[in-house]
């Protein structure tokens, strides 16, 4: 993980925008060579050492990344060398060819060239502004020095030459399959694989445990990659979250660390979640809340996890698919929730993580599991008359963890930790039906749905006053197929 910023042509202070990023990169700071167009980035220790992976220059061009790339067998290059070899080949088709998660800049003379994975793990924004162009990792960087911010969409290439277009990219080869037991053994073995590929290089020391099914695999196939894993739970109370992580820690011999937060400990953060989230969404928010909790309890520890996140979005997690009328429609509400788990699950992990410097890893966002997951029938992924979510994942890893774990039904993160259960009681304290009816509305336009968003807008507002900000905020409704206004 890195902070990325940059500056063509506008008279921005580069180091202030890094500094507002900080949370991102403590370890160092750097600026390029450039004068017209400037990059920047900061970093965390995992980035610089034992070699600089989030900036390299060659000759007059530079690059900056945030995230990973991933190396054919037996490259040298460090992950920011890698995307200006590749841009050297395939110039702006560059992304096209990285397989990783990232939002990276490359300076080429003049020339700016911006690229965010086709998943939007990684965040990234941008703004013109008294014929600047600036970009940076996180909306708060750009708020001093720009008032029209958008979000860079996932798989688009920027170039100032030509503006936005999307990529498409390079699929991954993955083996055929002619029935469910044969697509779970693969998808097994590509799981498996991408662990592996994210342990390579020793960093990762531990994983995120709920005790769910999708943290539970992780956690399993790590610990084969590592014996001294150590794995991190939070909960609210004792709730079931914190049994069956236990449960599997003891299963698994890893080292265990949980952590009980209290409603006033949830009060005490609040702000400073919706700070490093940038959002008032009510399910994001309450989401965050806890992520905020385990990324703290795990940064006491290590550098870098692992987590499960990608598995509901790919492989059917989630209960409002059971609504579909048939497979067509199930198709296309996972298909929704794939599109905007950027704005939704992907954005509270990443600025979570963030807030407490900590690197994270996401093995089912390994690009060859994603394409695979794309070929199995929807059928399979919410499966028969009981419609069990995620039933090829299940059946995949059936003989490696205790039944009850692999057969636990799916619940939110947040419902397991236990935070979402009191965080609407929370809000009814601080607005009361008449203030909410009064204020639904908010000065920019937007129409709040419940008590508990206008608590969490109004905490936003302390924050970030500029209107560009709230208008930032995704609220969006899958079930529907829209955003909410």
């Amino acid at each position: 993980m890195a902070g990325i910023a940059g500056i063509r042509a506008g008279k921005a202070d580069l180091e202030g925008m890094l500094q507002r990023l900080k949370h991102r990169g403590p370890r160092e700071s750097w600026l390029g060579p450039g004068q017209y167009l400037k990059l920047g980035c900061c970093s965390l220790p995992s980035e610089v050492v034992p070699r600089v992976r989030a900036y390299a220059c060659q000759g007059a061009r530079v690059a900056v990344l945030d995230g990973h790339v991933y190396h054919a067998e037996g490259s040298e290059l460090t992950d920011a060398e890698l995307v200006l070899s590749l841009y050297d080949r395939h110039g702006p088709r560059f992304a096209e060819a990285l397989d990783g998660d990232f939002a990276c800049a490359i300076a080429d003379g003049d020339e700016l060239i911006l690229a965010r994975d086709a998943v939007g793990l990684k965040p990234l924004y941008y703004s013109h502004q008294d014929g600047g162009f600036y970009f940076a990792s996180e909306a708060k960087a750009l708020c001093p020095v720009a008032d029209d911010i958008k979000e860079f969409p996932p798989g688009q290439v920027y170039t100032s030459a030509d503006g936005l277009r999307s990529y498409t990219p390079h699929p991954e080869e993955t083996p055929d399959f002619d029935n469910p037991e044969q697509a779970a053994q693969v998808l097994a073995e590509l799981v498996e694989r991408a662990v592996e590929r994210r342990m390579a290089d020793g960093v990762a020391e531990g994983a995120l445990l709920s005790g769910g099914l999708d943290s539970s695999i992780i956690a399993c196939l790590a610990k084969e990659c590592r014996p001294d894993l150590q794995t991190f739970t939070v909960g609210l109370g004792d709730g079931e979250d914190l049994e069956c992580a236990r449960e599997v820690a003891r299963y698994l011999g890893t080292k265990h660390h949980e952590y009980t937060y209290t409603e006033g400990e949830i009060i005490e953060v609040l702000p400073q979640v919706i700070y490093y989230l940038e959002s008032f969404e009510e399910d994001c928010v309450t989401g965050a809340v806890a992520n905020y909790f385990a990324a703290r309890l795990a940064a006491q520890h290590i550098g870098c996890v692992l987590t499960g996140e990608g598995s509901d979005e790919f492989l059917g997690g989630y209960h409002e698919l059971k609504v579909a009328k048939d497979e067509e429609e199930l198709q296309r509400m996972m298909d929704r929730l794939i599109a905007v788990a950027y704005n939704t699950g992907l954005q509270r992990l990443d600025r979570m993580m963030a807030a407490h410097s900590l690197e994270f890893r996401t093995p089912f966002l390994n690009r060859a599991v994603i394409d695979f997951c794309r070929r199995i029938p929807a059928r399979w992924k919410v499966y028969g008359p009981e419609q069990v979510e995620k039933w090829i994942l299940r059946q995949a890893f059936s003989n490696r963890l205790p039944q009850h774990i692999v057969w636990r039904i799916k619940r939110p993160f947040a419902t397991g930790a236990g935070s979402s259960a009191i965080m609407g009681s929370l809000a009814e304290k601080q607005v009361s039906s008449p203030d909410f009816m009064a204020h639904r509305q908010t000065e920019e336009g937007l129409k709040l749905s419940s008590a508990e968003e206008l608590y969490y807008y109004r905490i936003f507002k302390d924050s970030f006053p500029q209107p560009a900000l709230a208008h930032l905020v995704a609220r969006w409704d899958p079930m529907k197929g829209d955003f909410r206004s």
